[in-house]
């Protein structure tokens, strides 16, 4: 009787003590870990793999050699698109592309246009598929007139805007690489896809086209590129999507006269559309999302 009370009691212990290291496991060790992992504070990120190659950019860009850091953060962003310096590296990147565009500083993509009798500069820029404006800033033009034999360099260019509603960036890319980016200060709100019942709605993707590009002068009249208070003006770019024109956003600290459409639209830094509407021309692809 006294062996078989022993033989339960061992069977008791095994079993229950199986039970309850099974729920330490389960349980109190996890809660343990988790308090240990607490205590230490906030883990530090580990250490980014292409700060190096951002070092061997910053080192060209130190050199004054606009073409040669050109390339070299135009590699860097296209080869690492996932780096903590991305945004430092796209900024930068856009600075010196539009540089380059807006002077007449040499360049391999560079064209020459050779000025012929009667041709005046919206013929020139509508033959390049460029603006007057660009004509002008990259040929360091300070009036209309051309003369004959005259050398006009001019970029070729292919134009698109994507617009993320997410990063509230407006990113401008040229041969569908990338070329400058700028920031988004007002967002109309987003079309919701239908989906099932009782499902979120999505955030329809919307596709349109450069329509046309209206310069407002201080006056509030409509001015050319021509006109004296051009420069004055704020820029609206109208596209093939109903209410979400691009336009001059001012801060309101500024001074500056906000000119908003009337039906909303996505409103960016004044030099950030002034920027867009001499770089983008009709047709040129815009998409939403």
């Amino acid at each position: 009787m006294l062996l078989k009370a022993i033989v339960i009691l061992v069977l008791a212990v095994a079993v229950f003590g199986a039970a309850g290291y099974a729920a330490y496991e389960l349980f109190v060790r996890p809660q343990k870990a988790l308090k240990a992992e607490r205590a230490l504070g906030p883990q530090a990120p580990p250490p980014d793999p292409t700060l190096p190659e951002y070092e061997k950019c910053m080192e060209v860009v130190k050199t004054s050699d606009v073409l040669a850091a050109r390339g070299a953060l135009a590699g860097f962003v296209e080869h690492y698109p996932k780096s903590t310096k991305i945004d430092e590296a796209k900024e930068q990147l856009g600075e010196l592309n539009t540089q380059i565009i807006f002077s007449p500083r040499p360049a391999p993509e560079k064209q020459v246009y050779i000025v012929r009798k009667n041709d005046v500069l919206n013929k020139v820029a509508r033959l390049t598929r460029t603006t007057p404006e660009m004509l002008m800033r990259g040929n360091g033009l300070s009036g209309l007139m051309l003369r004959i034999d005259q050398k006009l360099y001019y970029t070729p260019t292919e134009f698109s805007l994507f617009i993320s509603r997410k990063r509230k960036m407006a990113t401008l890319l040229d041969h569908e690489k990338f070329f400058k980016q700028y920031p988004v200060r007002e967002m109309p709100a987003a079309r919701g896809a239908v989906g099932k019942k009782g499902a979120a709605a999505q955030p329809i993707k919307l596709a349109g086209k450069v329509i046309e590009k209206i310069a407002w002068g201080p006056n509030g009249g409509r001015v050319i590129f021509s006109d004296k208070d051009y420069a004055k003006a704020s820029h609206w770019i109208t596209i093939g999507i109903p209410g979400h024109t691009l336009y001059s956003d001012p801060d309101p600290q500024s001074g500056l006269k906000l000119t908003k459409p009337p039906a909303g639209g996505i409103g960016i830094a004044p030099e950030g559309a002034e920027e867009l509407s001499i770089l983008l021309t009709k047709g040129n692809p815009v998409t939403i999302e």
